[in-house]
């Protein structure tokens, strides 16, 4: 009969069996580490998809709160235009208001001044001597002097040899700068229209 080796078999059948056993582990291990890595990297997607949506927001928030602080930072603008507009009229309003109360000017030239003096200058006085006129104000707007004397200049006559002095007067941290000017010129008044007598008319025909 032959013989039959069963040590040698068993070891075989031994070492098969961990082999196997190796082989599935293996194969396990390999599968639990897919899927963490798959795990990982479907959380570092989902992370970044939920980042970028959030950074989007924030900025589509930032330029909506741009866009109305700067709204807001115009209409603010035109209000103090506004404001300066009408604090300069109201000004001009009081001068003349003054001077009349005072008595310190016909009616008629303090008339023909408010006419001509453009927004913009504020007028501190205007004083009368005979036919010769002082007038004081200052502006924050250097061009607006030149502007009021070619006005008072071209006035069909109603003012002329005007002579400009101007003195500079820095701004500080609340105010802007100013020019202070001070305008002389002559004042011809208008001369009515007479009308002829009765006696001049018929001395007439």
């Amino acid at each position: 009969m032959p013989k039959i080796n069963l040590l040698d078999q068993a070891k075989t059948e031994s070492t098969s069996s961990k082999a196997s056993s190796i082989s599935a582990q293996t194969g396990q291990l390999i599968v639990m580490v897919a899927v963490v890595v798959l795990g990982v990297i479907s959380w570092l997607v989902y992370s970044w998809y939920i980042t970028d949506l959030e950074n989007k927001r924030v900025k589509e928030d930032l330029a909506n709160e741009q866009k109305v602080a700067a709204e807001l930072a115009k209409l603010k603008e035109d209000a103090d235009k506004l404001q300066k507009q009408i604090t300069l009229v109201e000004n001009r309003v009081k001068v003349i208001k003054q001077l009349r109360a005072e008595q310190r000017g016909p009616v008629a030239v303090l008339s023909s001044i408010n006419e001509l003096v453009p927004i913009g200058i504020r007028l501190d006085s205007i004083t009368q001597r005979g036919s010769a006129m002082t007038i004081v104000g200052n502006t924050t707007t250097e061009a607006l002097i030149s502007s009021f004397a070619k006005d008072l200049e071209f006035s069909r006559g109603l003012f002329n040899g005007v002579e400009i002095q101007t003195q500079q007067q820095a701004g500080t941290a609340t105010t802007e700068p100013v020019t202070n000017f001070t305008i002389r010129c002559v004042y011809n008044p208008p001369v009515a229209n007479q009308k002829p007598t009765d006696g001049q008319t018929a001395s007439a025909n």
